[in-house]
């Protein structure tokens, strides 16, 4: 049964004084344009019609509009049908106006100044994943690997600019890996040299085969910035890259303003200007675009499910949703009493109806968790495993890993020690997905087979150092992969960065020898074959498990074209654009 949609709580004023402030001060700002002048038949596009409606005007067929004077020269004539002719093919500026996009994190904060995923208007990788999470070409044009798997080489576009004007070519791409710090160069896999071929070649050695290694190049960390904004200590000094948009302004937990990059290598983007302004309480996102004070509403996590029924129902915005990569997992500490034991964590798997979470507190947008894969990367699901949900079965394992209620108070006990677990919620994530009310059906549910869960949201950092910390039963976290090898070898290889991070050393010899052979295994059906083992093993011993995959809810206003979300939250700025 789904339950009543939440209507936005149009009292919370305090809670967007400053959108509102902001988008006052955006508005008195000097704009190229307001209106899509070009697009004289009014259909919000601006295409070969209305070269030909533009004729019929000039004929004595149409009445005059005020978007047909593409030129802006007061009147109507054969030079607005070369105007928009220029506009088609790129030679002039596409009118495509500014807008304000809301979203629920400081996309500057992210992954250090500006490399987070929403801003591939700024930064650009050698290559990035497409609609179907599969790596195309960005920067490069091409790639080849050595029969023996260990020599990559890239062929990089030529004509390419920093918005600097510094030119992008072999070397500054070069530069570029040499920068990252071992961490986030050791994702790359084992690299022995990166060398420049010729001014638009590079290649990469390894020592042993590394099949991850195209996906890798697509995160946000491998953005190409101007050797000129890093400093001799490798610290991002400005945010300048190769991309449609260039960053004007940045203020911390505020807004980053981007404008449009005349010069950019693939042609002249539509939008002319963009501010993402960070709005962390995600009422006041979604009154901020109910009211007009913002555009849109981006990234993952955007739209919580209840306030997607009351911004549908308005005429003046549309939303908009998408199965993405991200998961969102209960990770369970197998270091700690009482979950060492793997038929506790089996029992609170068990315990927990994802469908129902899902279709109440997800209000239907979501698939409940079955594997450790999402879905969005269905290639290398392992289909046969199912979702596990039965209090008698969760009531079984505890009885069989010898928790018993001794003393009548509905909690179990063994050796004298109830069955408690601390749930951590990390604060910065309740803002942008509906993890409370989710904890409190977790806990809720686990109280009905007789263990005792106690909620507590810590700040970020300090929520980060209880985990890495192991100080923790249970934790909600969410996890984007873009490829199998990053969720099961980061979070379930001993040594994986995400299972360090978290605190969960889990340890299983049989997924260290699977995950390592598959990080060397050229050959995709015989990874898939070691990938599906993987999942089989992990979804047996539950160190973590995914509650729900996420339909990404997104939403814009009726001014806003060309939108389309993407399954890993990139923003496809070039197409964007306003008409009013």
């Amino acid at each position: 049964m789904k339950q009543t949609r939440k209507k936005i709580d149009n009292g919370a004023v305090l809670g967007i004084i400053a959108v509102m402030i902001s988008a006052m001060l955006l508005a008195s700002m000097p704009m190229a344009t307001a209106k899509l002048y070009g697009d004289a038949n009014g259909d919000g596009l601006i295409d070969e019609d209305d070269i030909t409606y533009v004729e019929l005007i000039i004929a004595g067929e149409k009445t005059k509009t005020e978007l047909a004077d593409a030129n802006q020269d007061g009147e109507i004539n054969a030079r607005d049908t070369t105007y928009i002719a220029g506009i088609i093919s790129g030679e002039n500026p596409f009118p495509g106006g500014t807008l304000i996009a809301g979203l629920g994190r400081d996309p500057g904060k992210q992954y250090g100044y500006g490399a987070h995923p929403s801003l591939t208007g700024v930064y650009e990788q050698l290559v990035w994943l497409d609609y179907e999470l599969e790596p195309q070409p960005m920067l490069a044009t091409s790639w080849k690997v050595s029969d023996d798997g260990k020599v990559w080489t890239f062929y990089l576009k030529e004509g390419v600019k920093f918005h600097d004007g510094t030119p992008y070519n072999a070397e500054t791409a070069k530069q570029n890996f040499e920068r990252l710090d071992a961490e986030k160069l050791g994702q790359l896999g084992p690299l022995e040299s990166i060398d420049v071929v010729d001014d638009y070649t590079i290649q990469f050695t390894h020592s042993e085969p590394f099949a991850p290694f195209v996906r890798q190049l697509s995160w946000p960390f491998m953005s190409m910035i101007s050797p000129d904004a890093v400093d001799a200590d490798r610290n991002v000094l400005e945010p300048i890259g190769t991309g449609p948009y260039k960053v004007v302004e940045y203020s911390p937990d505020d807004k980053l303003v981007l404008e449009r990059n005349e010069d950019w290598w693939g042609g002249m983007p539509k939008l002319e200007g963009m501010t993402l302004r960070c709005i962390p309480d995600a009422n006041s996102r979604a009154m901020s675009l109910e009211t007009g004070e913002i555009d849109l509403i981006i990234d993952t996590g955007g739209v919580l499910p209840e306030y997607a029924e009351t911004l549908d129902a308005d005429p003046e915005i549309e939303v908009l949703t998408r199965l993405i990569a991200t998961s969102h997992f209960l990770i369970l500490n197998g270091c700690k009493t009482p979950f060492n034991d793997t038929r506790a964590r089996q029992a609170v798997q068990y315990a927990i109806d994802q469908e129902t979470i899902v279709d109440t507190i997800l209000e239907g947008y979501g698939l409940p968790g079955k594997g450790p894969i999402t879905p969005a990367l269905a290639e290398w699901v392992n289909t046969e495993i199912d979702a596990k949900y039965g209090t008698n079965e969760a009531e079984q394992l505890l009885n069989d890993a010898g928790w018993v209620d001794t003393d009548g108070d509905g909690i179990l006990d063994k050796a004298g020690q109830p069955f408690e677990a601390r749930l951590l919620l990390h604060s910065g994530l309740i803002g942008r997905w509906p993890y409370e009310a989710i904890a409190e059906v977790i806990q809720s549910e686990l109280n009905d087979v007789g263990i005792k869960a106690d909620i507590q949201v810590l700040a970020g950092g300090a929520w980060r150092t209880a985990l890495k910390d192991g100080e923790y039963e249970m934790t909600m976290s969410p996890y984007t992969p873009s490829g199998p090898h990053f969720m099961l070898y980061d979070w379930f290889n001993s040594e994986g960065d995400m299972n360090l991070m978290r605190g969960m050393s889990y340890n299983n010899s049989r997924v260290d020898e699977l995950t390592e052979l598959g990080k060397v295994t050229m050959d995709q059906d015989e990874r898939n074959e070691i990938y599906v083992e993987v999942q089989e093993i992990v979804a047996e011993e539950v160190p973590m498990f995914p509650i729900y995959y996420e339909e990404m809810i997104n939403a814009q206003r009726n001014n806003v074209r060309g939108f389309e979300p993407h399954p890993w939250f990139w923003i496809n700025w070039e197409d964007i654009y306003s008409t009013t």
